[in-house]
């Protein structure tokens, strides 16, 4: 009669191991998506007559790292870059309270010039909504480009820092072709933002771009050793692009995981992380 008794005891063992494994990976997780990783790119031109260094945050979904996101804004000073690039959903779609996102960008103002591209988060409250949330933006002191571009000198180099918006099923009609035709004059270096790396397999992939900077997949969401990211809303189950530096047509295309998340899916195996691209002469 001692086999039920020891049948139920292994029974609350092993309730109690997947109890604890559960609560580790729960720690892991939420651990993990405090630690910025720092991923560096290297970009050759022989538009570029002297180097400079682009820092690109995406995806904050308004999480903060540290109070005002002090922990973030250190790094970032710390990687001394010469522009900071932000491509977008750094809030979070139909939600007004967005000072996490101002707060930051006043603090980047005071690194290096901020460019700042919207992405579908923003755009959604821009378009749509009518919200001020553009207005709020570049009352920080950021370059805001919306299917716009500024010309810029960065250490004796000229460069046309570029900011294509919407999804690409609304690239013709939210002018974003008008915009790209434009952009596409002048032959000095280009630097893309663009929230959806999608643009670069049917859209744009055929333009001579020198770096686009993408967002939007988080990374894949759960990243599974040697395969990569698992899912991305328009690229599907095992996506092409979810980071990392890419060779896709004429142009040169680095994806970011971004920092935060908006989906109810935590991110697993995929840290938030902060791109730091080095673009230098040959």
């Amino acid at each position: 009669m001692k086999f039920p008794i020891l049948k139920k005891k292994k029974l609350i063992l092993a309730a109690i191991s997947i109890a604890v494994m559960a609560a580790a990976l729960a720690w892991k997780i939420k651990w993990d998506g405090n630690q910025l990783e720092v991923s560096f790119y290297h970009v050759e031109s022989d538009k570029i007559l002297n180097g400079f260094r682009i820092v690109q945050l995406s995806d904050l979904h308004l999480k903060e790292f540290g109070e005002k996101n002090r922990e973030l804004v250190e790094r970032i000073g710390k990687l001394k870059p010469d522009i900071i690039a932000v491509t977008g959903d750094m809030n979070m779609v139909r939600n007004d309270d967005y000072h996490v996102v101002l707060e930051l960008c006043g603090q980047l103002t005071q690194i290096a010039d901020v460019y700042y591209v919207m992405g579908n988060h923003e755009f959604v409250d821009f378009a749509d909504r009518k919200t001020e949330i553009a207005k709020d933006i570049e009352g920080t002191g950021v370059h805001l480009l919306t299917n716009a571009s500024e010309k810029t000198t960065v250490n004796g180099s000229l460069i046309e820092i570029g900011g294509l918006v919407n999804e690409t099923a609304n690239y013709e009609k939210r002018g974003g072709k008008k915009f790209m035709d434009k952009f596409m004059e002048d032959p000095c270096f280009k630097l893309l933002l663009v929230h959806y790396p999608e643009y670069f397999l049917d859209g744009i992939e055929d333009l001579p771009i020198d770096l686009a900077l993408c967002g939007h997949t988080h990374g894949g969401v759960i990243r599974i050793p040697f395969i990569g990211g698992l899912y991305a809303g328009e690229q599907g189950i095992f996506p092409e692009l979810t980071e990392g530096m890419h060779e896709l047509g004429n142009s040169t295309v680095i994806v970011s995981r971004g920092l935060g998340n908006s989906h109810k899916i935590p991110r697993i195996n995929n840290k938030p992380e902060l791109v730091v691209v080095d673009v230098n002469w040959y």
